[in-house]
């Protein structure tokens, strides 16, 4: 039996299913999702017809400097798997009134901690 997603889950493999990275069991369980949810259905339709929008815009060249900083970005971002990240941050969202004092927290307690040595 293929596992059944719900609206966040389908939503936030839009990305991985736009460049065909997924899976094909989890595609197929988006898909099944989307046949069966006006809502998301909807959704996808305004992400593919984005997406289809920017393929279309024609290529510049970047100049070489630019280009090996971005290049050098995103080797970084992926031998430290920010995708997985970002995935993580979509199922566990918290509310920035939670997020911003535990942050502060944080940030004080590391300061305390330093001082005192």
């Amino acid at each position: 039996m293929e596992p059944q997603l719900n609206h966040r889950e389908a939503r936030a493999l839009f990305f991985a299913l736009a460049d065909e990275e997924l899976p094909e069991p989890q595609a197929k369980a988006v898909r099944t999702h989307l046949d069966g949810c006006d809502e998301c259905r909807a959704g996808w339709d305004r992400y593919a017809k984005t997406v289809q929008r920017v393929r279309k815009v024609e290529r510049e060249t970047a100049p070489p400097m630019m280009a090996s900083l971005v290049m050098n970005r995103v080797k970084r971002e992926r031998r430290f798997g920010l995708r997985k990240l970002h995935l993580a941050h979509v199922y566990h969202r918290f509310p920035v009134e939670i997020l911003i004092p535990l942050l502060l927290a944080a940030a004080v307690a590391a300061f305390l901690v330093m001082s005192a040595s």
